[in-house]
């Protein structure tokens, strides 16, 4: 907790410094989601037959001019999860105030080089019950991708920097940041302490215009784990992540389209925080694809429908290297959004999913179900 303590200290000072006479300006947000999923328990050993989530994380953005910016996160979550028998797997409900986040980034050279400091406060659940445990495969499924992924960790500290180089009409885009996750108890009853590795992330882009109203944005990501420990002794290897990411905008008329793909390669096994504990995900693929298109109805209302494709792959065991299916899903879905005022602005959410999961059998398991959100966006 030194490390953590040392580091809100070190963020405070560095607000306390930044000169009163700067244009300053504060944003606030808030949202409210709502997502539930039904699992077809008629076919394969998948005990879990829906789970549902009730997030609302909030934040506040503090604009200090040209100079800074600073972001302060938390929220509330509820994880409700319905058995198919509960003699087997009981039922479980799983809420509470999330982790509290916080950024603060400094403009070193004005659109051309930042310097970032992070950390997260442990405000949130970090220790379950172990019977909750069993639920994790599906809580951590980058399949279904929740809106509140994780509860509770024992906080981090970080931070790195970011950069631009103009090249002609396009910029590169440069950056490295470091993570240093604290540990914790991630299940009562167990006299076992996790400590997450540290993580190294590199990452390079390029963007810019190839028409007039064609725009482009690609970026990779490398991203090196330490090994992962309980009680001092090492768990798995060293968790290195490779990330793929490419976008185009092209203007439409009165409206824009968003072509999207990325691609998240896991290469090691790695333990990672779930919505209600610490969870071993395999050696895996994630590939996604999607678009959102969204033209105006009125001057101040405009439209946005999306679509989304993911298919994952990942390993049987720590110790397979071959990729099997894990699962895909297409998730379908509006945006309404009416900028109120000057000041708020209000974005109303609806999708659905359907798709299918293997069990531990590798059996294909169908699900389906929905995700409604209410955003909104306050500028004094």
């Amino acid at each position: 907790m030194k490390s953590l303590q040392f580091a809100v200290t070190a963020l405070l000072l560095l607000v306390a410094v930044i000169p009163l006479q700067a244009q300053n300006t504060v944003e606030f947000r808030a949202a409210g989601f709502y997502e539930s999923y039904t699992f077809d328990t008629d076919v394969g050993s998948l005990q879990l037959e829906s789970i549902s989530e009730m997030a609302i994380p909030v934040g506040i953005d503090f604009h200090f001019g040209d100079l800074a910016d600073l972001t302060i996160s938390s929220g509330f979550a509820n994880v409700q999860l319905a058995s198919k028998d509960v003699s087997v797997l009981p039922d479980q409900t799983v809420s509470g105030i999330l982790d509290t986040e916080a950024r603060l980034s400094l403009n070193v050279i004005p659109s051309r080089l930042l310097l970032i400091v992070n950390g997260a406060v442990p405000t949130g659940i970090k220790t379950v019950a172990e019977d909750e445990l069993a639920v994790l495969g599906a809580l951590s499924s980058d399949v279904i991708g929740f809106a509140a992924p994780q509860m509770g960790s024992g906080g981090s500290v970080g931070g790195g920097f970011a950069g631009a180089i103009p090249v002609g009409r396009f910029a590169v885009g440069l950056g490295g940041t470091y993570g240093l996750p604290l540990s914790y108890v991630p299940v009562a009853g167990r006299d076992q302490e996790l400590k997450p590795g540290q993580e190294l992330r590199f990452r390079a882009g390029l963007e810019g215009p190839l028409g007039r109203r064609t725009y482009i944005r690609f970026a990779g990501i490398y991203a090196m784990r330490s090994k992962d420990e309980i009680n001092a002794d090492l768990q798995n290897g060293v968790g290195n992540r490779l990330v793929g990411y490419l976008s185009m905008n092209q203007g439409l008329g009165s409206s824009t389209l968003i072509l999207y793909a990325f691609d998240v390669f896991r290469a090691d096994p790695q333990i990672e925080a779930t919505a209600t504990g610490a969870a071993v995900l395999p050696r895996g693929n994630l590939l996604a694809a999607g678009m959102r298109w969204t033209f105006p109805l009125a001057p101040s209302t405009s439209l946005g429908p999306r679509a989304e494709y993911r298919n994952s792959r990942t390993a049987n065991s720590e110790t397979d290297i071959a990729l099997r299916k894990a699962g895909y899903s297409v998730r379908a879905g509006m945006d309404f959004r009416q900028q109120v005022n000057r000041q708020l602005a209000i974005v109303l959410q609806a999708d659905g999913i359907m798709g299918s999961l293997a069990d531990m059998n590798r059996t294909m398991v169908d699900f389906q179900g929905f995700r409604v959100a209410l955003h909104t966006e306050i500028t004094p």
